[in-house]
């Protein structure tokens, strides 16, 4: 039993950030930039509100988002269609004015009328002539004159197809829908270049960086930097004192005979049911990381496939994106889902009546959702849903959150009755008197959380302004996932740690309290760095900036621990039955505090964040945690539970050794080798004094030598990891699915009888 502080302070944390983060929203939503009712110039109207919307709504449908970006969120390898647009806007009117003026091309012009009309375009850009009383944008006649080009360009782009840009032929299909995207890809790029009203700085706090429309760094971007560091320092420190003032790590005793008897303890028909789960998850592991393999492939490829082009047709490239994404949610949730399960009965030494028909039922509607939601995703695409069944059956438009709202909703009540599942099992630790704090709890606390935080996906609806969807889109990508799952990861890492006799419980539960308040503190607040640049208001520069990533620190510190307990009891001669699993749930945490911690910290400062933004360092960061967190730790859960599902004398650690090793090693020459080196060898190009984020994400780049011999050399670490890494793993489940231990527990019988 932990002090009643602990919890106190654990619940002002969470409290306390999600109010702040609620409020933060509310003000957001008075500050978005406008959909203006009509676009004039002169007495002739250009477009309206209206097409704009219906534009962001064909963005959605054909999955565009995994084509590309938007005020840099989205798809890396590709435009960002606003830095696109905006510099367009730029070079058109550039070319407007030398006509009118000159009458000659402007690259023909002499430095100082260059430099005249240069300064006349930026002074057009930045000034809004948005009219918020009559709802009306006036573009001055040089805009309206980039405006019709630019739709030029767009209609010609998503009919004729850009090979450069791996985009196929048609893939917008009517004229029409194309027209109404490129309004709305010319309203993102001037919101993008033009001030907001009383202030030097755009919608998008002056991103992409263009020094061509005069944007640039902001001010505000030096000081929430420094103020950032200083709190990163002061705050590390602070929590260095808590841990060893009040001997966090200190204490508990060792019982490797627990592990044992939990390895060959018999199983319910709960517990053996999962087994299904696992081979499942591995499946979609392999075709998640297959897509990968492709995608990376079309990266130096674009439309081609080894001289069979009709694969590109068939799966083209915001397609494998979505999968890849989609599939990668699917296999870790579908391994915590049957680890959980596997757990719970261990927990109460039970199960209820009916808990195996009820595991068979999850399984089979999981498998429906995640079949159903990724043929919908292809349909949608290649434009085969009319109507709006593109948004219920198909592709909702959204990275991360790319499956169609039918299929989002089946997959929430799964979760739902996943977690009414779990607690038929373990509800007797709720009963009155008892402690409610306890690791047990904390466990199912934070399955609770996962549940709840996934409703707020629902928020993200097609009829409410861009900013704000995205606002709610990070409540699911961002705190989900770096506050949620961290809260999940570290509540199920002590409650193993505990269970396999590698650490005392009283050491462990005040880990979990403590890392899940740095979690809440860090991961919610610290939303606010995705929020610098997508319309947001400059305030979440200084928001976003000061919370940086802590929570890693506590759980490596804890399962380093485990891991000399673990190596101490090897060499007195204790058998361990879950060395290469336990070895899993380290690689996770290592890879929390290279992949989440330092690769996270260097790009969240603002200053470092307006750079990079939208380049190969978030691609890097967004692997080594997701897969290296997450992933790492889904496999280990997987095979804690399976090690107690498979008949001892079929258990092999061959093929999971060399999985281990092969996927570890495969990440590390991903990360170092490709992602992290193509990262920089971009912010080169974003940081040119003539280039820019438009520069970063144009053919100059994909096509430069160096990110074309780092885009081959990823044959390497992928073949690494599909060949040596996942398919050993998978061929270990598919010869042992047959071998699992027969259900001899029947229901409401004890797993350990006591004589």
């Amino acid at each position: 039993m932990v002090s009643r502080i602990y919890k106190i302070v654990l619940f002002l944390a969470f409290a306390v950030s999600i109010i702040f983060l609620l409020v933060g929203g509310y003000y957001t939503s008075s500050e978005t930039v406008p959909y203006p009712g009509k676009v004039v110039s002169g007495d002739k109207t250009l477009t309206d509100g209206a097409a704009i919307k219906r534009g962001e709504a064909v963005w959605q449908k054909y999955g565009l988002m995994d084509l590309g970006s938007i005020w840099g969120h989205g798809t890396v390898r590709g435009p960002d269609f606003s830095a696109q647009s905006l510099h367009m806007m730029g070079q058109e009117m550039r070319n407007y004015y030398a006509a009118e003026l000159y009458k000659m091309p402007y690259a023909q012009l002499d430095q100082g009328s260059r430099a005249a009309i240069d300064t006349r375009v930026i002074s057009e850009i930045k000034e809004n002539r948005y009219d918020g009383g009559g709802d009306v944008l006036t573009l001055a006649p040089a805009q309206a004159y980039a405006y019709q080009k630019i739709k030029e360009y767009y209609q010609n782009v998503f009919s004729g197809g850009s090979k450069q840009e791996n985009i196929l032929p048609d893939t917008v299909k009517s004229s029409d829908e194309r027209n109404d995207l490129a309004d709305f890809f010319f309203w993102t790029g001037w919101a993008a270049g033009t001030n907001r009203p009383g202030l030097d700085y755009t919608y998008t706090t002056n991103w992409p960086r263009d020094p061509s429309v005069g944007n640039d760094l902001p001010a505000e971007s030096v000081l929430w930097t420094y103020v950032s560091l200083l709190a990163m320092l002061v705050a590390l420190g602070v929590v260095v004192y808590i841990i060893h003032a009040y001997g966090f790590w200190g204490g508990g005793k060792q019982n490797p005979d627990v592990a044992v008897a939990i390895a060959n303890a018999p199983i319910t028909s709960s517990q053996r049911m999962t087994g299904m789960f696992f081979l499942v998850a591995i499946a979609l592991f392999l075709v998640q990381t297959l897509v990968g393999g492709l995608m990376s492939h079309y990266t130096v490829n674009p439309l081609s496939f080894y001289g069979m082009d009709f694969i590109a047709n068939l799966l083209p490239y915001n397609l494998v994106k979505s999968w890849h994404l989609q599939l990668a949610v699917f296999w870790i949730a579908v391994s915590w889902i049957g680890a959980s399960l596997y757990l719970s009965p261990l927990l109460t030494g039970k199960e209820p009546k009916h808990q195996g028909l009820l595991v068979s039922v999850l399984f089979i509607a999981i498998l429906i959702v995640a079949a159903g939601s990724l043929l919908g995703e292809a349909a949608g695409i290649k434009g085969l849903l009319n109507g709006d069944l593109w948004y219920w059956f198909g592709h909702q438009g959204w990275e991360f959150l790319e499956l169609g709202r039918l299929w989002q909703i089946l997959l929430f009540l799964g979760l739902v009755i996943w977690l009414f599942i779990v607690y038929r099992v373990v509800k007797g630790i709720f009963q009155k008197g008892k402690e409610r704090g306890d690791l047990p709890h904390m466990y199912f606390y934070s399955a609770i959380a996962i549940v709840g935080f996934y409703a707020f996906t629902f928020l993200v609806r097609r009829d409410i302004h861009i900013t704000m969807a995205d606002y709610w889109r990070w409540w699911m990508v961002h705190i989900w996932v770096e506050s949620i799952f961290e809260f999940f990861a570290v509540a199920i890492i002590a409650l193993i740690t505990v269970s396999l006799g590698l650490a005392g419980k009283e050491g462990a539960l005040k880990v979990v309290y403590l890392s899940a308040t740095l979690a809440f503190i860090s991961g919610i607040l610290g939303t606010g760095h995705h929020l610098f640049w997508f319309g947001d208001p400059a305030f979440w520069v200084g928001v976003g900036g000061v919370f940086s990533t802590l929570e890693p620190i506590p759980l490596i510190t804890l399962v380093a621990r485990a891991w000399r307990e673990q190596n101490h009891l090897e060499k007195v001669g204790v058998k361990f039955p879950y060395k290469w699993p336990m070895r899993f749930i380290i690689a996770s945490s290592l890879w929390n505090f290279l992949g989440a911690g330092a690769f996270g910290f260097i790009l969240t400062t603002p200053v470092a964040n307006y750079y990079e933004h939208g380049t190969y360092l978030t691609t890097n960061h967004g692997h080594t945690a997701l897969f290296g967190v997450y992933g790492m730790l889904a496999i280990a859960l997987i095979l804690i539970a399976y090690r107690g599902i498979v008949k001892p004398e079929f258990w092999d650690d061959r093929p999971i050794k060399l999985s281990f090793i092969a996927l570890n090693a495969g990440f590390l020459i991903m990360s170092f080798g490709t992602l992290f080196l193509a990262g920089l060898v971009q912010l080169g190009y974003t940081t040119s004094a003539a280039g820019g984020v438009w520069y970063a994400r144009s053919p100059e780049f994909f096509n430069s030598p160096a990110f074309q011999l780092l885009g081959s050399f990823r044959i390497i670490p992928d073949t690494l990891i599909i060949v040596f890494g996942v398919l050993p793993l998978l061929y270990f489940m598919v010869t042992t699915i047959m071998r699992r231990k027969e259900a001899t527990i029947k229901e409401e019988e004890p797993i350990f009888k006591t004589s």
